[in-house]
This record gives structure tokens, sequence and C-alpha cells, in this order.
């Protein structure tokens, strides 16, 4: 196995994975998509900063309790989901490809970038929404998830930009 091949099934095993938790995820969020809407509900609601203690601060203007926008947001997180899934998985086989010798890798790498472009989007719209409705108050491990989601991306971005000599 040459240097090249084994970062290319490096690659592959990486996006398979990172395809196979987000389907996973998709799975559960369409099975359980009440359950999906009703966590949002709780985020954009701020219900939790009405447990005790309670915490009063002016960011409570921002509440959202509209079931209609919890399922819109819901709906699209679940839709990004998806599309960040499918790029995924087409990355995942293209670098396979380029693994049995099927591709030059060109358009693996490609797909890749489009994959983690729609990964950190994913991530930044959770990290940025949850901070909107100031998760971190009461739900501070979203906030670190979220974050690191963002840095896998990033290093994922690296890993697949690497130059091979």
């Amino acid at each position: 196995m040459t240097q090249l091949t084994s970062l290319l099934l490096i690659k592959a095993v990486l996006f398979s994975s990172i395809a196979l938790w987000l389907a996973v995820i998709v799975a559960n969020n369409i099975i359980a998509f009440r359950n999906g809407v009703y966590a949002i509900g709780l985020l954009m609601g701020m219900q939790l900063f009405d447990q005790e203690p309670p915490i009063r601060t002016p960011l409570l203007s921002r509440r959202v309790k509209s079931a209609f926008w919890h399922r819109a947001v819901f709906s699209v997180v679940l839709t990004m989901e998806v599309m960040t899934m499918v790029l995924m998985v087409g990355a995942a086989i293209l670098f396979f490809a380029g693994f049995a010798g099927a591709s030059n890798g060109a358009a693996a790498i490609l797909w890749a970038n489009l994959a983690l472009a729609a990964f950190i989007a994913l991530s930044v719209v959770m990290l940025v929404g949850g901070a909107w409705f100031a998760y971190y108050i009461r739900q501070e491990t979203m906030q670190i998830t979220h974050l690191i989601l963002i840095g896998l991306g990033v290093v994922g971005t690296f890993l697949v930009n690497m130059p091979v000599q």
C-alpha cells in the first residue's frame, strides 16, 4: 500500500463514518420528529430558564413559543442533515473508488470539500441558533458539542486537502 492509497483509505473511512453517524441521526429525527420539535421548542421557548433557580434576563424577550416555528426550524435542520449526509456518502464512495484504483481522487476531494462545508454550516447554524437563545446558560455541553463539530469539520478539511508527495 502506498502513502496515497493509505490516505485515500483514511479519508474513505472518515467520510463513511460521519455519513453513518448522520444517517442514524436523520433516522432518529424522522422517527421521533415530534420529540425533535419538542426539544427545539424547549430551546426556542427558553423554558429551561424557568427551572429552579429561575433565571431572569432581558434575553427572555427572544422567546419563540410558536409550534409552527419550532417545526419549521427543526425541518430546516433535518433537511441540512440529509443534504450533508448525502454529500458525505458521495465523498466516501469516491474515496473508496480512489482506494480501489477506479478513480484519481480529484472528484472525491471536490465532494469532500462540499460535504465538509455543509457539515460546518450545519454545526454553525446550531451554534448560532443556540447562542441566540442563550443555550450556553443551561445547556453548555450543547455549545461545546457544536464547537467540537466545527473543529472536526476544519480538521477534516485539512486532511482531505493534504498534499501527497
